[in-house]
């Protein structure tokens, strides 16, 4: 019976403790609720000064300019920037620039690999030679289906 009263004291003291540390050390929001200011005085009332708060917050970007992946691509002697939305395939990026009519291409979509470009611009796979991309100079390990843009990036196609 000892021990469960030293363990249940032990306990409040530390709910206690915990309480406070909750309460004092946790950041205070106390927010101001101003009446409108098309209201008209009553009789006898003062206009109250107005306070300037300057916000500390950094000021976010334009949302045209947030989340926006800007990549060229390079095919022949052609060479495009495209603006993307983050997170956005490859793939996807080329299909808007088709859609827009900024770019043509054309290849098949295999299920279990993603799509394989034949044609881009003036570049024809065939004759033993088949597209491949580079990503900033690199030879792409992954599809485009698969490769996720990241902003600055140069994709070159070739034929090889």
């Amino acid at each position: 019976m000892k021990n469960k009263k030293i363990i249940l004291t032990i306990g409040l003291i530390l709910a206690f403790i915990a309480f406070f540390v909750f309460i004092f050390l946790s950041p205070q929001k106390i927010t101001t609720i101003a009446p409108p200011s098309n209201l008209p005085l009553l009789k006898g009332e003062v206009p109250e000064a107005e306070e300037v708060i300057k916000e500390t917050k950094p000021t976010p970007k334009p949302l045209s300019a947030q989340n926006t992946e800007k990549v060229t691509v390079i095919f022949g002697e052609e060479k495009i920037t495209l603006s993307t939305p983050a997170n956005t395939t490859f793939y996807d990026a080329l299909m808007k620039a088709k859609n827009s009519g900024a770019i043509t291409f054309s290849g098949k979509n295999y299920p279990s690999l993603g799509f394989f470009l034949t044609d881009i611009g003036a570049l024809h796979s065939g004759d033993g030679k088949d597209l491949l991309y580079y990503i900033n100079g690199k030879e792409a390990t992954v599809g485009v289906s698969s490769y996720i843009l990241k902003n600055g990036d140069i994709l070159e196609w070739k034929l090889e």
